[in-house]
């Protein structure tokens, strides 16, 4: 329902930008995540290879400097993996903010809902301190593969220095 003399939302130059910047972050974040799913992929195949590679060129035996080329791999891709995470946080934040300015300028015009506005993330995602959102960062749910990985690493590197296989 309109008022009588409630006008029709027109936007102008500056949220026009404003907008075009939301859909702008909204897009790299998209690659963003995407990148974040191959990132994980390729992490797998490249394990797979270079155990392969390895496992050649030692001649069929089990070396100490196949642990440590795995767990070089791993920590190399996981800390690719969190500074996408970190920067996909970082722009939702910004998307998040846009959208509040755009909002606080056009109150009057805003048809509220039930559910309110919706979030582009979670406020406590993207305050605190460098060091808090860094950690976040390298340790999430999207981030299990890489412990999961490293953990069956490190069982297979003690198994091997304790003699249970060479």
């Amino acid at each position: 329902m309109h008022d009588a003399d409630s006008k029709p939302y027109a936007r102008s130059l500056r949220e026009e930008l404003e907008w075009k910047l939301i859909d702008q972050l909204h897009s790299a974040v998209s690659q963003l995540s995407g990148f974040c799913f191959e990132i994980k992929k390729f992490c797998v195949t490249t394990l797979f290879v270079v155990l392969a590679f390895l496992t050649k060129f030692t001649n069929d035996k089990l070396d100490t400097a196949l642990f440590v080329t795995v767990t070089i791999v791993i920590l190399g891709f996981w800390f690719l993996d969190a500074t996408s995470y970190f920067y996909q946080v970082k722009l939702r934040g910004r998307m998040q903010t846009t959208q509040a300015e755009l909002l606080g300028k056009n109150i009057r015009q805003v048809i509220p809902t039930t559910n309110g506005f919706p979030e582009f993330i979670s406020a406590k995602r993207v305050e605190g301190s460098q060091l808090k959102r860094v950690r976040a960062a390298g340790f999430n749910h999207s981030m299990w593969i890489y412990a999961i990985l490293m953990a069956i690493n490190i069982v297979c590197w003690a198994l091997y220095i304790f003699g249970e296989f060479s």
